[in-house]
């Protein structure tokens, strides 16, 4: 605001000031108007004070030192830094929380076009690791739509679907990794190969296997999991041998224990049964002699098979076995104890 008081009586000197402060107006505006402060100005002619000359000269002193006192450096942090360095502050600290909000404080401050992808990801990070999956999963989304990717970000957004048991976008996740970050390996073909076990892709799951460490790949869970896949693909042979080392880890696993008693079961009672049907067939000497030693060996198969049933029994006694105890007793001859496990059939 600028007031002039003026000599009364002189008339062209009003004039010439009025038409002055028009001009004036428009330069104060230019110089004050984009500082912090506002201020009023109250410039008073005296009587003695005769021409414009001095007008000019008290204005420039005034505005000279209005410019002096506004001047000097100004430190000023935008918010959207401010809550990006506190987050990132709080997150060194092993304060989760404090640095999720902190990155919530940052965004909602700064514009969606000129935040990066790398800090949205960054931000899921430690919204996951203080307990927020749901804010993970929504950073995430925006760290992918800014284009951004990284081994990390897959792997925490993996571990965040298998807790929710969503099994797709868990595996979607790991294969992504697997693809793009083939350096990571080791931390994805463990669970690929839980996975592919699980929905039965047993030849995806036998490649996941062969990335895993020698170590492990003769842990138990593993050996029984690819156990199950090469019985899936009907590969006895390597049943055969991977049966025995479950055993060797754990006695009394019931799934190779059962291989092995079914796989002398039948093989003795298959030849019994050939070699039976033969010698009715051909009743001679000669063919009675060979069914004789031939029913040998379907002895040894039986009584092969009967160790490995008496431990099963003893997990689940009862019909589910009882057939067999009665079957492998019939072909001994001995009825009595063949009849004791019939009892269990009934």
């Amino acid at each position: 605001m600028l007031i002039f008081e003026l000599p009364s009586g002189n008339r062209s000197l009003k004039k010439r000031t009025v038409l002055f402060k028009e001009d004036l107006h428009e330069i104060w505006n230019s110089i004050l108007i984009p500082t912090p402060k506002k201020y009023s100005i109250l410039l008073v002619l005296q009587p003695n004070q005769k021409s414009m000359k001095q007008v000019i000269l008290y204005f420039v002193f005034v505005v000279a030192m209005l410019a002096v006192a506004c001047s000097g450096p100004k430190v000023a942090k935008t918010p959207a830094v401010s809550g990006k360095t506190l987050a990132e502050k709080a997150a060194a600290e092993g304060n989760f929380a404090q640095a999720t909000e902190a990155w919530k404080q940052y965004f909602a401050a700064s514009p969606l076009e000129k935040t990066s992808g790398a800090d949205f990801a960054q931000a899921a990070q430690m919204a996951f690791k203080a307990g927020d999956a749901t804010q993970a999963v929504s950073w995430f989304d925006q760290a992918r739509y800014k284009n951004h990717a990284d081994a990390a970000m897959y792997l925490t957004l993996a571990e965040i679907y298998k807790t929710q048991k969503n099994i797709s976008k868990e595996l979607t996740a790991l294969e992504f990794v697997e693809a793009n970050y083939p350096e990571r390996k080791s931390e994805t073909s463990q669970r690929l190969f839980q996975i592919y076990h699980e929905i039965k892709e047993s030849q995806k799951a036998l490649t996941a296997y062969e990335n895993l460490s020698e170590t492990q790949k003769l842990d138990l869970p593993n050996l029984a999991e690819l156990f199950d896949v090469k019985k899936e693909l009907k590969d006895t042979v390597a049943c055969d041998e991977l049966s025995l080392k479950i055993l060797e880890k754990q006695p009394d696993n019931r799934s190779a224990l059962e291989w092995n008693a079914w796989k002398y079961y039948w093989k003795g009672e298959n030849r019994y049964q050939r070699e039976m049907n033969k010698y009715n067939s051909n009743k001679t000497s000669k063919q009675y002699k060979i069914l004789l030693e031939q029913l040998e060996l379907s002895t040894a198969d039986f009584k092969k098979s009967l160790v490995y049933l008496e431990q099963l029994w003893k997990q689940e006694p009862g019909k589910k076995y009882a057939s067999y105890f009665a079957n492998i007793y019939a072909r001994f001859g001995d009825e009595a104890k063949a009849k004791s496990y019939e009892k269990y059939l009934k």
